[in-house]
C-alpha cells in the first residue's frame, strides 16, 4: 500500500509545539497502559515515503514518533537516493532504528534496457520482478549497507520488496480489464513466475552481502510484505492480485523463507469495518504460520497495517480502536513469532494516519512500546 508514488502529506507547521507538548502526555498514558497490559510485539511506524518531505517536516515527524513512545521506523530506500539516506539520518538523529524496504520496481535495479509497464489511470510506471538486473541489486545494496555503516545508522532490517502479489508494486501483473484475483497455483501468469525464480535468486544475494560484513550479523532480511486486498477493490481498478496463501505457497517452494530471516505480511483486510468477518480468526489466519513450518520457523515482521478513517475526519474518540484490538489481543501472546509490526501511518496518508487535524489519536496509548528511549 506504501511503498511507491508519494501520497500528499499532512503537516502542520504551526501547530508543532502545541503537539509536540500534548505528545508528552500520550506517551506518559502509553507507558501505564504498557505496563498495564505488557506484550511481546513492539510497534513502530511505518513511514514508507517520508524521504519526499521537506527535511524540516521530516526531522519534526521523528521527533514526533520518537516522543510518543516507538522507538522504530520503517523507510523505503527511494529516489533520489540521496534523499532516502537523509530520511535514515534524520530518522538516527531522532533516536530511531530502522528498517530499510527497498523497492525492485521503480528501475533503480532493473535491466538497462528494460521498459516498465506504462503508467495507466493510478497506477504508476512498473518494471517487474523478471526485470531485475542482479549485478544493479548488488550495487546498491552495497551502497546501503555502506552508508549505514558509515553514518551508523541502527540498521534493524531490510524488506525486499513490497506487495508483490499485485499489479501496483510488481509490472509483471498485468492490469486486466474487470481484474484478476488468482487463487490457484495454476494461474499464475508465466512471466510472473519467472520473476519469483529470480526474486528467490535476489533474497539469496541480500543475505550473502549481509553476511559477508559481521557488522550486520544482527540485521534481519525480511520477505516483501504481501498485499491484503479485497476482491472488490481489485476488479474495480483492474488489477491483477494473486491471493497471498497461493503467493506464500510459492515461495516456500522456492526456499525463499529459508533464506530469510522473517516474513513480511501486510495486514489490513481483517481491520477494515467493512469486512464483517470474524476479525480474530481471520487474524489468525494470516498469522498463524509465523514461527512455524509452513514458514521454515521463520518469525513474521508486520511491515505494514493499519485501519482508515473517512480522510476528513477527526473523531474526539478514535473509532478503529475497537477494530484494532483483536490484533493487539493476538499480539500480546505472539512472543517471538512475531517481534516487529509497523502501523501505516503516522501523518501522511490522510486515511490511516494518527495524527489529525493537528492532534495525536488516541490509538497511540494502544501501539506504543512499553518502555521508551
Amino acid at each position: 500500500m506504501s511503498g511507491g508514488n508519494p501520497i500528499p502529506g499532512w503537516y502542520f507547521p504551526g501547530w508543532r509545539h502545541a503537539l509536540l507538548a500534548a505528545i508528552c502526555m500520550v506517551a506518559a498514558g502509553a507507558v501505564q497502559a504498557s505496563e498495564a497490559q505488557p506484550r511481546g510485539t513492539e510497534i513502530g511506524i511505518a513511514t514508507a515515503n517520508i524521504a519526499w518531505t521537506p527535511p524540516s517536516d521530516m526531522a519534526a515527524t521523528f521527533e514526533e514518533i520518537r516522543q510518543s513512545g516507538f522507538t522504530s521506523v520503517r523507510i523505503g530506500l527511494k529516489e533520489p537516493r540521496a534523499r532516502a539516506y537523509a530520511a535514515f539520518a534524520a530518522a538516527k538523529q531522532a533516536g530511531l532504528g530502522i528498517v530499510v524496504t527497498v523497492p525492485l520496481i521503480d528501475g533503480a535495479v532493473a535491466t538497462k534496457d528494460a521498459t516498465p509497464r506504462a503508467k495507466a489511470g493510478s497506477f504508476f510506471p512498473a518494471y517487474g520482478l523478471s526485470q531485475i538486473d542482479l549485478e544493479r541489486l548488488r550495487a546498491r545494496i552495497d551502497d546501503l549497507l555502506a552508508y549505514a555503516a558509515d553514518a551508523q545508522i541502527d540498521l534493524l532490517g531490510i524488506e525486499l520488496g513490497n506487495e508483490i502479489n499485485w499489479s501496483g508494486y510488481n509490472g509483471d501483473l498485468p492490469l486486466v480489464a474487470g481484474g484478476n484475483v488468482i487463487e490457484r497455483a495454476d494461474g499464475l501468469p508465466n512471466r510472473f513466475i519467472a520473476g519469483l525464480d529470480l526474486y528467490g535468486r535476489a533474497i539469496s544475494l541480500v543475505r550473502e552481502r549481509l553476511a559477508a560484513d559481521a557488522a550486520f550479523k544482527n540485521v534481519t532480511l525480511v520477505t516483501a510484505g504481501l498485499a491484503d486486498i479485497n476482491a472488490g477493490f481489485i476488479k474495480h481498478s483492474n488489477a491483477t492480485y494473486i491471493a497471498p496463501d497461493v503467493m506464500e505457497e510459492a515461495l516456500a517452494a522456492r526456499g525463499i523463507y529459508q533464506a530469510a530471516g522473517a516474513v513480511g505480511i501486510h495486514l489490513y483486510e481483517p481491520l477494515r469495518r467493512a469486512n464483517k468477518g470474524d476479525r480474530r480468526t481471520l487474524i489468525e489466519q494470516q498469522l498463524d504460520s509465523c514461527g512455524a513450518p509452513a514458514f521454515a520457523g521463520r518469525p513474521c515482521w508486520i511491515t505494514e497495517f493499519g485501519s482508515a478513517l473517512a480522510p476528513t475526519a477527526c473523531p474526539v474518540t478514535d473509532p478503529r480502536d475497537d477494530l484494532l484490538q483483536p490484533l493487539l489481543a493476538h499480539l500480546a501472546r505472539a512472543g517471538d513469532a512475531v517481534p516487529r509490526a509497523y502501523y501505516y501511518d503516522w501523518n501522511a496518508d490522510k486515511g490511516f494516519a494518527l495524527e489529525r487535524c493537528g492532534k495525536l489519536s488516541d490509538l497511540v496509548h494502544d501501539l506504543a512500546p512499553t518502555t521508551l528511549q
